[in-house]
């Protein structure tokens, strides 16, 4: 069982999620915590602070590896920069996702992790859907972009490979091979 310290102890747990998403064009950083925050050992440019603009979705944790989903929801985006989202590769994207712990004093508590960030998400992104939602404070509409990801480890366990273990299949690489000519179909 990993011990991180921040949580030991206590019954007040502060933390932000932070999530790197690197598409074949650009590389995005953003994160729940209320200010930017650089942490050297994961990346060397900062995260963007979204706050409460980022709801991050459950990931099963288990002892062993599991195969998983979530979802990152960015909402209150201006609806010009839909555009760039789609304009940008983001199906296939690979992204990663980390929480980050805070001491009391609010700062980013760098003992322990990489940098002080635990990694509980590794994959790549599924989907993503952009919707549009009316906001009364500003008498406007606002978009909501919701990201899917699957983890490498689902990804792999839906990956199809190997070969028939029939006769046609077999015989397709060794026109001679008689290997397989007593297997049933």
């Amino acid at each position: 069982m990993n011990v991180i310290a921040p949580v030991e102890n206590t019954s007040v747990i502060r933390y932000a999620d932070f999530v790197r998403m690197t598409t074949p064009s650009a590389t995005y950083r953003f994160s729940t915590a209320p200010n930017a925050i650089t942490v050297s050992a994961v990346d060397a440019l900062p995260f963007t602070a979204l706050g409460q603009l980022v709801k991050v979705g459950n990931a099963t944790r288990d002892i062993k590896s599991t195969a998983n989903e979530t979802t990152i929801t960015l909402v209150g985006i201006d609806l010009t920069m839909l555009a760039l989202v789609l304009g940008t590769e983001i199906k296939g994207a690979k992204i990663e996702m980390w929480h980050g712990f805070f001491d009391a004093n609010n700062q980013l508590i760098t003992t322990g992790g990489t940098g002080g960030l635990y990694q509980f998400f590794n994959g790549f992104v599924n989907t993503y859907s952009i919707s549009e939602q009316w906001a009364e404070e500003i008498r406007g509409y606002t978009g909501a972009i919701t990201i899917s990801a699957a983890s490498i480890q689902l990804i792999l366990q839906n990956r199809i490979a190997g070969r028939y273990t029939n006769n046609n299949s077999w015989q397709f690489y060794n026109p001679t091979d008689t290997s397989m000519n007593r297997v049933a179909y």
